[in-house]
């Protein structure tokens, strides 16, 4: 009978200590026409957002955690899959080492993928169904997941919040993915400067919470038109 009445205690204390955890995340209500969308590599940069949605951003910025996740250096596209519809559009790449101008084929950008106890910050935003249209189209490449239920800070109504996570095929192998591969140096001083501009927290947080920097692939690149 004693070992019975500890088992029910145990679990009633449990039930209770998750009920405080849910209860001390605020709750944010989600506008109507509205969803959240999370940036956690190039798009915690306003300016950057501002760029694709081609106007000012002028809803709440949050700076939350993505539970289950980290930042991983994998996410992989070639210079002929930039997103482009016209042939005259394209570019041709070259990075700089040691003074040389070199072609390069492919480009890896930061992606998310799943790693259990973990949590990264990031930045949310508040957006409209139009601006997530063109959000989908700037992270070609990238699937829309719901993460309503991993923000560690908030609960949501009215709205989904979502983050974009590479499909198969634009996951980096250093094994099978071919051809010259690179890191570019803009797009990672672009997200440190993001990082930066928050605080000097939220960059040491980022890098704690972000796989290594391959600084041997990493390199000024230039875009030369293809004729």
């Amino acid at each position: 009978m004693k070992t019975i009445n500890l088992i029910i205690y145990f679990t009633f204390l449990i039930l209770l200590m998750g009920c405080e955890k849910s209860s001390n995340k605020r709750t944010i209500v989600i506008e109507k026409g509205k969803v959240g969308m999370i940036g956690f590599g190039s798009l915690m940069s306003l300016n950057r957002t501002e760029e694709v949605f081609k106007h000012s951003y002028t809803d709440s910025i949050y700076l939350v955690h993505l539970e289950g996740f980290q930042r991983s250096w994998d996410f992989v596209a070639s210079n002929d899959d930039k997103g482009y519809t016209t042939e005259e559009l394209k570019n041709d790449g070259y990075y700089i080492r040691d003074n040389d101008t070199l072609p390069f084929d492919k480009s890896i950008y930061l992606n998310i993928t799943a790693q259990k106890g973990g949590a990264m910050n990031c930045v949310l935003y508040m957006v409209t169904e139009e601006e997530i249209k063109d959000i989908d189209l700037y992270e070609f490449g990238y699937e829309r997941i719901d993460v309503s239920e991993k923000i560690t800070e908030y609960n949501f109504k009215g709205g989904k919040v979502y983050a974009y996570k590479a499909t198969p095929e634009y996951v980096y192998d250093s094994e099978k993915t071919k051809g010259v591969t690179i890191i570019p140096q803009d797009y990672v001083d672009l997200v440190t400067k993001a990082c930066d501009s928050i605080g000097f927290d939220f960059r040491k947080e980022y890098d704690a919470t972000t796989s290594p920097l391959n600084l041997e692939l990493t390199a000024p690149v230039i875009w030369k038109k293809v004729r």
